[in-house]
């Protein structure tokens, strides 16, 4: 019989102060060149809106930092699989920019994330391995198959996978793209188990384009020059939306393909939760490239509206709002076929096949 890598718990944790796009009304905008935008605020916010759907995010509270939110989160995951902390053979947090404290914009990556997530939850057991990944937006989705390949070589029995971020405190307050971001953390509990059929991890396929597309994402200076060194995220919107449009529908093709499963037969996309236009542009390209048609909304869940873009913290919120009842109008059953999907800075962009 098949060992699968099985979810058997998740949980994730929103933080309590909510941001909505009327926050942004007081805020100069510049342009890359640092001059101002003529635009009123009101007008770029609605536009903004529009485009994305983000309607409003949540922003760390000042004692809060991504350790707090992901041993929260943790904490949520294990009590949903009803599993003893100290049962835990690995702990793989995956982030962009270390543990970020209140009033500091700096990554704080020694010790590694994992390790004060490990000491916040008070796990003791020192086989219990506890490490980074650094892989943009696909991190978790990459720890996710980390975990699976730790489960398939016998090294691990239950893996906890948590993806956060905290991205209000390293964006410039005078980008548009300040927008886009919100904060919080994701996580589930991965279990290896030995069953009669195949569950669970079905397979997963990677792409690094890592040419002329490896700085859209990146780290670099206000617009608003403010006499610091600080840095900020800064991303080339069209042409990491260009990228996740042509490369993410292929990439969940092909790997539905090595799967053996028809795109027809997916229960739910969960797609990384970067912008509504973009995930439903995905969305219709995958579904065109198939010769299908319907309602995309009915396997397309969305929660971007209200959380805004999370990073790596989006695939595991996403999957544990549906499974707390939390998401009208879609739920996640025995027997139905997950695609997990997300694209982020390097570039990199990746998919998971998972089957409840």
């Amino acid at each position: 019989m098949p060992t699968n890598s099985v979810v058997i718990g998740t949980g994730s944790y929103l933080p309590q102060t909510v941001i909505t796009n009327d926050h942004f009304l007081q805020h100069a905008f510049y342009r890359k060149d640092g001059s101002p935008m003529v635009k009123e605020p009101k007008e770029i916010t609605t536009k903004l809106q529009q485009i994305s759907g983000i309607k409003e995010r949540r922003y760390a509270h000042a004692n809060e930092d991504s350790a707090d939110l992901s041993a929260t989160a943790g904490i949520a995951a294990l009590a949903d699989a009803k599993l003893a902390k100290e049962k835990l053979d690995g702990i793989i947090v995956a982030h962009n920019a270390g543990n970020m404290k209140h009033g500091d914009n700096k990554p704080h990556t020694i010790p590694n994330l994992a390790s004060i997530v490990k000491s916040k939850m008070g796990i003791k057991n020192p086989n219990c391995i506890a490490y980074d990944i650094i892989f943009g937006c696909p991190g978790w989705v990459e720890g996710m198959t980390q975990a699976h390949r730790m489960i398939a070589m016998g090294d691990a029995k239950n893996v906890l996978v948590i993806g956060v971020d905290i991205l209000s405190r390293y964006v410039d307050n005078h980008d548009l793209d300040t927008m886009l971001f919100g904060d919080g953390a994701g996580a589930v509990v991965v279990q290896g188990q030995t069953n009669d059929t195949k569950k669970g991890i079905i397979c997963y396929q990677n792409y690094s384009h890592c040419t002329s597309e490896v700085e859209y994402l990146k780290m670099g200076p206000s617009y608003k020059s403010n006499g610091t060194e600080d840095l900020y995220i800064k991303m080339e919107g069209r042409q990491v939306y260009r990228y996740a449009v042509t490369h993410v529908p292929e990439l969940v093709n092909n790997c539905l393909q090595k799967a053996g499963i028809p795109v027809q037969e997916v229960d739910h996309f969960l797609f990384h939760q970067a912008n509504e236009k973009m995930i439903i542009a995905m969305a219709e390209k995958l579904f065109k490239m198939n010769g299908l048609t319907g309602d995309i909304n009915k396997v397309l869940p969305m929660i971007v509206q209200c959380t805004g873009n999370t990073s790596v913290a989006t695939i595991p919120m996403l999957w544990d709002t549906i499974k707390q009842g939390q998401l009208p109008n879609h739920t996640i059953k025995e027997g139905d076929t997950l695609v997990l999907a997300s694209v982020g800075a390097g570039m990199h962009a990746n998919c998971m096949i998972y089957k409840v």
